[in-house]
């Protein structure tokens, strides 16, 4: 092996070549892909994930914790309004529709953080909202302020 340095890709006579596995061409190379500069801003919408403000994600669990509370609400009023039709077909669609009722809470949230963006994050919050009012378990409201 000889000593003293050498250029990067610079072939020396009696060496092994690992110093040519360091070269990386130059830019009449076919294979050259010249690497886009990192300080200038690109300015597009696809600059990489939108991170939410610690208020909207303090927002989003409260909300969340809302539509919890809903589904627990719907099933306990779901317990207390089980009736029983003479007709087989309604109280299979009764017990359908407090199926649904049940759901409905968690379906709402899951479909609202699905389908609204991230980035239109007091749009929403403001479907949140509406939400929380369309699904809450009105019969236990009710009968609890009664």
């Amino acid at each position: 092996m000889t000593t003293g340095s050498s250029l990067p890709g610079e072939h020396r006579p009696g060496g092994d070549g690992d110093d040519e596995a360091l070269t990386w061409g130059d830019e009449r190379d076919t294979s050259h892909v010249a690497a886009r500069d990192v300080a200038a801003p690109t300015g597009g919408a696809d600059d990489g994930p939108q991170v939410m403000g610690s208020g909207a994600l303090v927002a989003h669990g409260v909300l969340g914790g809302a539509f919890l509370l809903s589904a627990v609400g719907w099933l306990v009023s779901a317990g207390r309004f089980a009736y029983v039709f003479p007709d087989a077909g309604t109280t299979l669609l009764w017990r359908l529709g407090v199926g649904l009722a049940v759901l409905a809470p968690v379906l709402w949230f899951t479909a609202t953080i699905v389908l609204v963006p991230a980035p239109r994050t007091r749009r929403r919050l403001l479907v949140l909202v509406v939400g929380v009012l369309l699904v809450a378990p009105w019969p236990a409201v009710v009968g609890g302020l009664a």
